[in-house]
């Protein structure tokens, strides 16, 4: 073919083309599509139980079609993959009864156009409570027997609410201790200490899981529980000086494994990191191990390279308290073995090198005979209960001060700091100390704020919560 001839034959083509595409012009249809808004009261939504659930909803639609909607309601918890779905309505409005336990929950509507089949969707969130959720749970001793009490963050408060979940059981004379509750793998532990018995409950309904032997496979002969510390898969138990562990990074029933071999006696305060596990303080060698809960070995720690103002592995003196400063910083008091002066060690035990600072001849008084204490993780301060009075420690310049004093015959029966486990943006996070007395012939709460300086804001307390019997302990309850 000639480049003539090819260059007709592509000009005929050319012309097929766009003939084609005029005569096709005005051919299509194009319709426009329903537009679908959905519309709720509120994207988050509050369940006390027993109330049932309920969620109205509305539609705003650009182009509505004579067939309607039809409607799903999945709820599903918020934590890691949806695997336990639940479809709990199906109708525009819903109201259902929520069987799942206390805890957060994402709640998925989906409707569907029935005209078009176009599915549209919107994702609530729902936090489900009981009314024993969140508050101060309180240990009242009256006629030998202990009972809990809450206080809510609505200042309402519950009382006997052990007893009431336990067809009247009461728990035993002396009952003194929850540790901080936490919750972890989703599950929320509440541990119950007294002086021969230490008891798990529900978090959610305060039922009774188990008692002291049901805690290992093969029980102390004389239960002494001191504390109970729970770290991310790890918890250990003291008994009588004694750890006993577990870790639940292995699936299955994990039970307490028996304590190292030895001869020790360790201090019940707790210093944990991620990174090494638990720090123990025992007071017969006057020295910090670590516990393998792996192996169930104290490790002792090894004098470093570089000269240090005090050795993990040789402190020498008797500790009166133990606690977390910042992240990996711990504050400890210690008085000699005469009982005459006082001492403060701060530590990072991740480090190479552990020893911060040493403050040597603290002017506190009354710390020397001190039981009850509270830690502050913000500033180097220790809160502490002498007589009627509350002293607030500054160990940088060694010297305690009186911070606020109760009136004359007071006693004061239990503190602690606020620490909020589910939202760590709540104001009072460790800025918060509520202190339980005993005065006149009744129990009383107060709750301190705390300022900028480690004082209580304006020198005195926030609220005060009265008609308790005496209390033994006080330890906030987070939302699950």
């Amino acid at each position: 073919m000639t480049k003539y001839n090819t260059y007709f034959f592509i000009l005929f083509i050319t012309a097929v083309i766009l003939a084609g595409c005029y005569k096709d012009k005005g051919n299509y249809d194009y319709r426009d599509i329903n537009q679908v808004v959905l519309n709720t009261d509120s994207d988050t939504v509050i369940v006390i139980l027993p109330a049932p659930l309920k969620v109205n909803l509305s539609l705003q639609q650009t182009i509505p079609g004579n067939q309607g909607f039809s409607f799903e309601w999945v709820l599903y918890p918020t934590g890691g993959v949806p695997a336990t779905r639940r479809t709990i309505g199906i109708t525009q409005n819903l109201e259902a009864v929520i069987t799942e336990l206390p805890g957060t929950y994402y709640l998925m509507l989906y409707a569907k156009d029935r005209s078009t089949g176009v599915e549209y969707q919107k994702r609530l969130y729902i936090s489900v409570l009981t009314a024993y959720s969140e508050g101060w749970l309180v240990v009242e001793e009256n006629n030998g027997q202990c009972d809990l009490s809450m206080i809510t963050p609505a200042d309402t408060i519950f009382r006997n609410i052990y007893s009431q979940a336990n067809e009247g059981a009461k728990l035993p004379a002396g009952t003194r201790r929850i540790p901080e509750i936490k919750t972890n793998r989703g599950e929320q532990k509440i541990f119950i200490l007294s002086p021969a018995d230490m008891v798990q409950a529900n978090y959610s309904d305060l039922v009774k899981i188990s008692g002291f032997s049901g805690f290992f496979w093969q029980a102390p002969a004389v239960p002494k529980p001191q504390e109970y510390f729970v770290n991310g898969d790890d918890e250990v138990m003291l008994n009588n000086g004694l750890p006993y562990g577990r870790t639940l990074v292995s699936s299955g029933t994990n039970k307490l494994n028996l304590p190292p071999d030895g001869k020790y006696y360790m201090a019940p305060f707790e210093i944990y990191s991620s990174s090494i596990g638990y720090l123990l303080y025992d007071n017969i060698s006057q020295s910090f191990f670590r516990l393998d809960l792996n192996t169930m070995n104290l490790v002792p720690f090894t004098t470093p390279t570089t000269s240090q103002s005090f050795y993990l592995n040789s402190i020498g003196k008797r500790l009166l308290y133990a606690g977390i400063n910042t992240t990996t910083q711990y504050n400890a008091i210690f008085k000699n073995n005469n009982n005459d002066s006082l001492f403060a060690y701060v530590f990072n035990p991740t480090s190479a090198s552990p020893a911060i600072n040493r403050y040597d001849g603290l002017s506190a008084p009354g710390l020397l005979n001190a039981h009850l204490f509270v830690g502050s993780r913000k500033l180097p301060h220790l809160y502490y209960a002498f007589n009627n009075s509350i002293y607030k420690l500054d160990i940088q310049a060694k010297t305690a001060t009186v911070i606020y004093s109760f009136s004359a015959g007071t006693e004061i029966t239990a503190m602690k700091m606020y620490r909020n486990m589910k939202t760590s943006a709540d104001v009072n996070n460790n800025n918060l100390i509520a202190i339980a007395t005993y005065e006149n012939g009744e129990g009383k709460v107060y709750y301190f704020p705390l300022a900028a300086t480690g004082n209580f804001i304006n020198n005195t307390y926030s609220k005060l919560f009265t008609g308790f019997n005496w209390i033994n302990e006080l330890t906030f309850k987070s939302l699950k």
